[in-house]
């Protein structure tokens, strides 16, 4: 059976160790934690390198401020700022966007 989560998560080998870690903070935003399923692991520094990607932070910034492989960052980066969509084409004598 596959294992699903709905938050999302990528694998790094931060330490030596391939793992997945979530990118996500697990808090619930009560106080309470959630439970990681098996095989995730938290890990703030990957989070916040995620929110700051987001940010538009760059790789380099983000593996010398984090402390992260200069690898692992440029992954997470790729992951948090996704190809942009291809921009719409407007006919300016009309007002028509395709």
């Amino acid at each position: 059976m596959a294992f699903t989560y709905s938050e999302p998560t990528i694998r790094l080998d931060l330490d030596g160790i391939p793992t997945t870690y979530l990118l996500a903070t697990p808090d619930t935003g009560s106080g309470l934690v959630r439970p990681l399923p098996y095989g995730l692991v938290y890990d703030p520094r990957v989070h916040a390198a995620y929110v700051l990607a987001q940010q538009g932070h760059r790789a380099a910034w983000l593996a010398t401020h984090l402390g992260l492989p200069r690898t692992a960052a440029r992954r997470i980066v790729a992951l948090a700022r996704p190809t942009p969509a291809p921009r719409q084409l407007a006919d300016r004598a009309f007002g028509i966007t395709y």
